[in-house]
């Protein structure tokens, strides 16, 4: 009996943590400030998730290098990998879904 209340709530919480994931058929348009400034645009279309909890961004580039986009401790997003430096993000937009679109001025900071 106490097996299967266990299964049921190991099943339940592993159900509930699924749920939280988006998968986003892509593309999706990023655009972000470079380093020099500058202002680019990205279009992803590989293995995008979003966590509705977090609102975190997870996807793959086109040499499949793993990207996550987050809100920093500042209130900025930005996006990162683990072997590059961190770009500010403007915008996260997929198809007519925005999810994050800053407003001209705003410095990011809530």
């Amino acid at each position: 009996m106490k097996n299967g209340i266990l299964w049921i709530l190991l099943f339940t919480g592993i159900s509930s943590a699924c749920m939280e994931i988006e998968e986003i058929n892509g593309p999706c348009e990023i655009n972000v400030i470079m380093a020099d400034g500058s202002t680019r645009f990205y279009e992803i279309t590989d293995d995008i998730r979003r966590n509705k909890k977090t609102g975190v961004f997870t996807y793959r580039d086109e040499n499949g290098k793993l990207w996550s986009i987050s809100k920093n401790d500042e209130g900025k997003w930005i996006s990162k990998s683990t072997s590059s430096g961190i770009i500010e993000v403007l915008s996260i937009s997929c198809g007519d879904k925005v999810y994050f679109q800053r407003e001209q001025g705003d410095s990011g900071n809530d």
